[in-house]
């Protein structure tokens, strides 16, 4: 009985021992290389294997109103674009509502989040992978709403605003700002802060943590404390041309702007 009762501890020590050796080798990550001081994860960052998957930062400009305007905006740094040749005329609806004020500020979620939160409740985003388009359908339920008349208005007031902005400037030599030489802004007014300022400005194809970076770099002379939360008043900001080379990308950006923020407060708190 005494040689069963030692049979059976030594089975079960040996379970024990064996158990969490074989957990570490079955959650250990082969795509991760080690050395004695660090340890570095291979392969790409899920944002980069799937987009609508990127953590977007955007604060859309004040002269953008409708929700097709702003998903424009939104898109386009992403390598996607509106299906310009939808199946259905329902959604230019969406495209061509005013956009509403909580929808101005895209943060914290994913752009296939933003894509559903700009769609509201009765419309969902429909994305075409290979084509990298975006089109919208009504919702089940929601087609008792609108009429056919209804879709051709929009579908018509969108070509029509399409076309408009698609015109030339009335201004001969007019360029946007970001192309412009020696463009400065300023003086910077007391309680400025540097969103408000980039949201007066014109950089298409930026989100705006882009421009916030862009900005900063641009005048370390207008910031206290090296943080782009700390615009000094009386500062006039130069605007040089935008070097596509040096600008990060939107995911480095809107991690930029989220570690100064977080600084910021941390001054704040700090006595």
């Amino acid at each position: 009985m005494r040689e069963i009762v030692i049979g059976n501890l030594r089975l079960i020590l040996t379970i024990v021992l064996i158990l969490p050796l074989t957990a570490i080798a079955d959650t250990k990550d082969s795509r991760v290389v080690e050395s004695r001081y660090l340890s570095i994860q291979l392969g790409p960052e899920i944002e980069q294997t799937d987009l609508l998957q990127s953590v977007v930062g955007i604060e859309v400009p004040e002269r953008i109103t409708t929700v097709g305007q702003s998903l424009n905006f939104l898109l386009g740094s992403y390598g996607f674009h509106l299906d310009e040749n939808p199946e259905t005329d329902e959604h230019y609806l969406l495209l061509m509502l005013v956009l509403p004020e909580p929808h101005r500020n895209l943060r914290s979620m994913t752009l296939m989040d933003a894509l559903i939160t700009l769609g509201g409740k009765s419309f969902r985003p429909l994305i075409n992978p290979v084509k990298r388009s975006v089109r919208y359908q009504l919702r089940e339920g929601f087609g008792q709403f609108v009429t056919v008349e209804d879709m051709e208005v929009a579908k018509q007031g969108w070509l029509d605003q399409k076309e408009i902005t698609s015109l030339p400037s009335k201004e001969p030599g007019e360029t946007p700002v970001a192309q412009q030489e020696h463009q400065t802004y300023g003086p910077v007014q007391r309680g400025d802060s540097l969103s408000h300022v980039a949201n007066q400005l014109d950089f298409p194809g930026m989100t705006i943590d882009q421009v916030l970076v862009y900005l900063f770099r641009a005048n370390p002379h207008a910031f206290a404390n090296d943080n782009m939360n700390h615009l000094l008043a009386g500062e006039t900001l130069k605007i040089p041309p935008v070097n596509l080379e040096t600008l990060p990308a939107a995911f480095e950006a809107s991690q930029f702007v989220d570690e100064h923020y977080r600084l910021w407060i941390q001054s704040e708190v700090t006595p």
